[in-house]
């Protein structure tokens, strides 16, 4: 049993019977999250091959394949023995076409009191436009065990006080516990969310643990902010959830940027 403990939250990474998988497929988006599960896999699961998708979302994150690319570089140098392939793809959630699909299923979700369970339309249009690709990969690769590294919120408390509840997703609160692992219906695939129900405090913690705050940590990518706040993608907008939330669990900003520093710049 592999047990990580950070800032008093306990994970079990994939403490359970995962022999009959031989590939992991993992979603990663160059930010802390999906980069340290990248790490653990690498540590913990060296007998999988990694398949990492990263989709570029040209209307929202259009550098978030470079950042990826060069995180990968990064982990295949600290992991030679190991396989670690990436497959990217690009597509843009403002298509009306990915927006409709995602309109109508939140919609439905909603007649059924459900409706916590996703983002908003706009957000989920993302998840809708990746779906074809992300199937593509799967079968090329045959997976049947994928995982992804989404976390908790912080304590609603901590919204409040920094003033960014109106950009959080509730369904991440933690008034929702959910099943890490999520076996599809067939029970030949599984999927994996090793991180669902602690915060990111435990995610810095264990970026402390390992050592990883001096070169993998400046080199994740979590602000989604516009191109205006964002200086053309080129800072830390300091104003989307992921900045709040990047700056309540570690301090400070991408690259290692603290608050003040990047509004007296």
């Amino acid at each position: 049993m592999v047990k990580l403990v950070a800032n008093d939250q306990t994970v079990d990474f994939f403490d359970f019977d995962h022999s009959m998988h031989d590939n992991l497929f993992i979603s990663f988006s160059a930010g802390t999250d999906s980069s340290l599960l990248l790490y653990l896999a690498c540590t913990h699961l060296s007998d999988k091959r990694i398949v990492c998708h990263t989709g570029t979302d040209t209307s929202k994150d259009p550098f978030v394949g470079e950042y990826a690319t060069d995180i990968i570089i990064w982990m295949r140098k600290q992991f030679p023995h190991l396989e670690i392939a990436h497959e990217q793809y690009v597509f843009n959630s403002m298509d009306l076409k990915w927006i409709e699909i995602a309109r109508k299923e939140v919609e439905e979700a909603e007649s059924k009191g459900e409706g916590w369970r996703f983002p908003t339309v706009f957000g989920h249009a993302k998840a809708v436009a990746a779906r074809e690709p992300k199937r593509e990969i799967r079968k090329r690769y045959n997976i049947t065990m994928s995982t992804h590294g989404i976390t908790r919120n912080p304590p609603v408390e901590v919204q409040k006080e920094m003033g960014f509840t109106h950009v959080a997703e509730p369904r991440r609160n933690a008034e929702h516990h959910y099943d890490i692992l999520n076996p599809s219906k067939s029970g030949k695939n599984l999927h994996v969310k090793p991180f669902v129900n602690i915060d990111k405090r435990w995610i810095a913690g264990m970026y402390e643990q390992l050592g990883l705050m001096d070169e993998l940590f400046p080199m994740t990518a979590s602000c989604i902010g516009d191109n205006e706040d964002s200086k053309f993608y080129t800072e830390p907008c300091g104003k989307c959830f992921w900045c709040y939330e990047k700056k309540w669990a570690f301090g400070c900003y991408d690259g290692g940027i603290k608050p003040d520093v990047r509004r007296s710049a």
